[in-house]
């Protein structure tokens, strides 16, 4: 992902405030760094532990409670790179007046 597209779809799509609760799919190290800088609670994914020091790994049998883990008060911010099932999971854990960015649905 460009630097350009993560600073649109973080800043201007999403509008991050200190102490968001952020998960990113496919772990874009630009956004989920932007993150972290602001104060925010930052989550991500990828498809092994070693790709990704915090988060949650793809191919895990229950991405619902992984998610409820992480986030047990719900996500305030999703940037959407995988789509699929991943997204089904995530939108049923976000919070109210939640902001998603979509960059892209890599599974589709």
């Amino acid at each position: 992902m460009t630097g350009l597209t993560a600073y649109a779809g973080f800043y201007e799509v999403c509008s991050p405030k200190k102490g968001d609760y952020v998960y990113v799919s496919a772990a874009s190290a630009a956004v989920g760094q932007s993150a972290k800088w602001l104060g925010c609670y930052v989550v991500g994914s990828a498809g092994s532990k070693e790709k990704f020091r915090c988060g949650v790994q793809l191919q895990k049998p229950d991405l619902v409670a992984a998610l409820k883990g992480y986030f047990p008060r719900g996500i305030d911010m999703y940037f959407e790179n995988v789509g699929g099932k991943m997204l089904s999971v995530v939108l049923i854990n976000m919070r109210i007046h939640c902001r998603i960015a979509v960059r892209g649905m890599i599974s589709q």
